[in-house]
């Protein structure tokens, strides 16, 4: 019998954590033909949202001016019991000016360059993704013998977690 997805899924701590710390993730949004458009990107996590700095003239940025919502995906391990992570759903809104942008582009620079700030470019744009839904999952919360599948795999130790 699978496991409840409520089983596997991040605590509000865990998840702040883990998208606090992560350095990349991956945005999907939809192109006004349909069709599915995938990115790695940088991101901060501060306030409750997710915050983007997209080049202007990106895929990306055409697919939400024409009204793509996003998943954005980021996770982390290597290793089974390692394999943790979370999907955000939301609709991405375009912030200028905005008092917040100080202390969100500061957080960029200690993350990314060990700088105090980095500057305004007129070819990025800042992008808000307060999300509407999140899916998380930590594979160290499967209990003992609860996945058949470890047994057969690498380091596994009769499907028990190292």
């Amino acid at each position: 019998m699978p496991l409840p997805r409520s089983v596997l899924r991040l605590t509000e701590e865990e998840l702040n954590e883990l998208l606090t710390t992560e350095r990349s993730l991956r945005i999907g949004t939809v192109g006004p033909d349909g069709g599915p458009h995938v990115a790695p990107m940088w991101f901060v996590w501060h306030d409750h949202a997710i915050w983007l700095n997209s080049l202007i003239r990106s895929r990306r940025t055409k697919d939400l001016a024409s009204g793509s919502q996003v998943a954005l995906c980021v996770d982390a391990g290597t290793e089974y019991f390692e394999l943790r992570g979370a999907v955000l759903y939301g609709v991405p809104k375009e912030i200028k000016g905005a008092p917040e942008l100080t202390e969100v582009r500061q957080l960029f620079g200690k993350k990314y360059w060990n700088i105090d700030e980095i500057p305004e470019t007129k070819s990025h744009v800042w992008l808000r993704v307060v999300p509407d839904r999140i899916v998380s999952w930590d594979f160290k919360k499967i209990p003992a013998n609860k996945d058949p599948r470890l047994k057969y795999g690498p380091g596994s130790e009769g499907g028990k977690p190292s």
